[in-house]
């Protein structure tokens, strides 16, 4: 089993995306790139998957460790606990895709911002940083000009850096979504209510959810008006109804207050939690804006812990 998962994790992790990378080298999908920079950026990220190669190496001993350690860790903690191990274990396998996505989104926000700064200049506008806006601006000949310079070039090095960009997004969102996979399986065992479904199911009243005040009947009211006596009159408690005179004659309403059972489900509010906020982060307009702009994407936080006090903050 430790050789099937450490020759999966090499396949996966190091042979594919050198493979992919030497691909994007070439014409990838006849898509004519810059020699230089094309060049450049895979010699860089070849250079760091020969890298990672040479860090991990030590640890692939280990790998039949971490095997047993993820089996019998079942008998210890249960399946979370695997679930546990298995995310770290991802996560610490697939550390240098995360380093090779940091370094193409920084350099895909850095030339995209660029992009738009000399934009505004070859329009004759600027950015203004306490206002908040763009504003007219007049520029020299010069600035124009070595402007629209740059900006022609960066526009032509811009569907390089895109295209690598692309590669090691998309990679970096497999792991992302695997491991929120995994962090949503785990909140299903963390908080998976079947004992308090099956007390629920068996005795309701042991979950209250609230009261409820229902109001004393026709014949409840009769009883409480021929039971209410004023001082002087004869004290008579009798289930039928007897003929009061006007004075003492009093109108009582009783209420009865019962207990009302939580419903069921409501008990299953931490799955919508959990839900609500995967959904939000993953399946939102905010991941496709970070998509676009460049800004990094980062995994879900405090999943499991949404009961404690503050963990929204």
């Amino acid at each position: 089993v430790s050789t099937w998962v450490l020759n999966a994790l090499k396949q996966h992790t190091v042979t594919s995306l050198q493979q992919t990378i030497v691909w994007l080298r070439g014409w990838p999908a006849g898509l004519k790139l810059n020699n230089g920079l094309d060049g450049f950026l895979a010699e860089l990220f070849l250079w760091l998957v020969h890298f990672w190669t040479l860090v991990f190496q030590p640890f692939t001993s280990c790998m039949r460790a971490v095997v047993v350690v993820a089996g019998y860790s079942g008998f210890v903690g249960g399946c979370s606990m695997q679930l546990a191990v298995i995310s770290d274990t991802l996560a610490l396998t697939t550390l240098h895709t995360y380093w090779f996505y940091m370094v193409a989104t920084r350099i895909f926000h850095w030339q995209l911002v660029t992009l738009y700064s000399l934009f505004n200049l070859f329009r004759g506008r600027k950015h203004n940083v306490l206002r908040n806006r763009i504003d007219s601006c007049d520029y020299d000949l010069d600035q124009l000009l070595i402007g629209t310079i740059l900006f022609t070039l960066l526009t032509y090095l811009f569907p390089t850096v895109l295209v690598y960009y692309l590669t090691f997004v998309g990679r970096r969102l497999a792991v992302i979504m695997a491991q929120g996979l995994l962090e949503i399986m785990l909140g299903l065992l963390n908080h998976n209510p079947a004992l308090y479904v099956a007390l629920r199911v068996r005795d309701p009243r042991m979950f209250p959810g609230g009261v409820c005040y229902d109001t004393n009947s026709k014949y409840e009211r009769r009883f409480i008006e021929a039971a209410w006596h004023m001082p002087g009159s004869p004290v008579r408690l009798s289930r039928d109804p007897i003929p009061l005179s006007a004075r003492n004659r009093m109108n009582v309403t009783v209420l009865h207050m019962r207990s009302l059972p939580i419903p069921v489900s409501a008990l299953f509010f931490q799955y919508y939690q959990i839900w609500v906020q995967f959904s939000a982060t993953y399946l939102s307009q905010g991941i496709l804006r970070s998509l676009v702009v460049g800004d990094v994407v980062r995994p879900v936080q405090r999943l499991q812990h949404t009961m404690i006090p503050g963990a929204e903050r």
